[in-house]
């Protein structure tokens, strides 16, 4: 069996552990030599699955890219052709209680930020098989995943930290309050049965409440390993100065006190959280009744940004 036998193995395992069954597929995409997705069309919503963009080899880098809150790797599928083209693979989890028909129970998990820190540690142990220097990164809740893998496990990840709009500080987290704010500030909140499928088909129209405690769980976590504690991995953020979900301060704050070399980029433009890892409008089925909180549009300095990132990627 073959390095990326193996690593299709490792990683098609954890889905189909946790979905009952996995199908592995290797549509065309333009460019990339091979793309693998992986689906339960029972369990996952169309385009929702992980994936992996392979060169049909080891690359000297591979990075894994994670999704935010209520969304799904398509979220950052821009982002990963990016790094797929300057040579790296890249593997794209997708975190428990996302992408689902119906999600309901699964975002209840008390449990789940255990369960996303797994997800993260699949997503590592797979890009072992498949690249030398290994790079995390990720977008809002994806990016403090990332964070606490370097701080759970700082001798894998040998290459680079990658942070798209990085939930690292949300404003209050360890209040009820701070928690509400940032659910109530991506999408709409509910209380009774959580839907799935909304006019944005890669996002969760809605989220309970319970959503932001798992998420707060793990920036606490981070805070407390960091405490007087700078990171050995390069650091490159990328955030709008405009976002009033995960406070642009957050980051600077992160790249001041924990950090021996790193760069940001601070985008003045009006951009909002949730549309900075984009490159083109996200198509909404106008057939669904529930409407995203935001329209999910480009970001307009996204070849720009992306032109920054990888240029500090060359770097490493």
């Amino acid at each position: 069996m073959s390095n990326f036998e193996k690593a299709l193995q490792t990683f098609s395992k954890h889905y189909s552990n946790r979905l009952g069954g996995i199908k592995a597929s290797t549509p065309a995409l333009g460019s990339v030599q091979q793309y693998h997705y992986l689906d339960n069309p029972d369990k996952l919503k169309p385009g929702n699955g992980p994936r992996i963009l392979y060169h049909g080899k080891a690359t000297d880098h591979v990075i894994v890219l994670t999704h935010g809150l209520s969304d799904s790797p398509y979220y950052l599928f821009a982002i990963a052709k990016r790094f797929y083209e300057v040579g790296c693979n890249v593997v794209m989890p997708l975190l428990p209680a996302h992408g689902l028909i119906d999600p309901d129970k699964a975002m209840e998990d008390k449990a789940l930020d255990s369960k996303w820190k797994a997800c993260i540690d699949n997503g590592v142990n797979t890009a072992k098989l498949i690249g030398g220097k290994i790079s995390v990164g990720g977008f809002s809740t994806g990016g403090a995943l990332s964070l606490n893998k370097i701080l759970r496990h700082p001798d894998l990840i040998q290459g680079g930290l990658f942070l798209f709009s990085g939930a690292l500080s949300v404003g209050g987290t360890a209040e009820k309050a701070g928690r509400l704010s940032f659910i109530q500030s991506i999408t709409k909140l509910t209380d009774g049965k959580l839907p799935g499928i909304g006019q944005d088909p890669y996002k969760y129209p809605q989220l309970p409440n319970f959503a932001g405690l798992e998420l707060t769980q793990i920036i606490n976590e981070n805070n407390r390993a960091l405490n007087g504690l700078k990171i050995n991995q390069p650091v490159m953020a990328v955030h709008s100065i405009h976002d009033e979900t995960a406070r642009p301060e957050g980051i600077t704050q992160f790249i001041e006190d924990h950090v021996k070399r790193g760069s940001a980029i601070f985008i003045a433009q009006n951009v909002a959280h949730s549309h900075l890892p984009l490159d083109k409008n996200v198509p909404l089925d106008l057939s669904q009744e529930l409407a995203p909180k935001y329209p999910p549009i480009a970001n307009p300095q996204f070849e720009w940004m992306m032109e920054g990132v990888i240029r500090f990627f060359r770097s490493i």
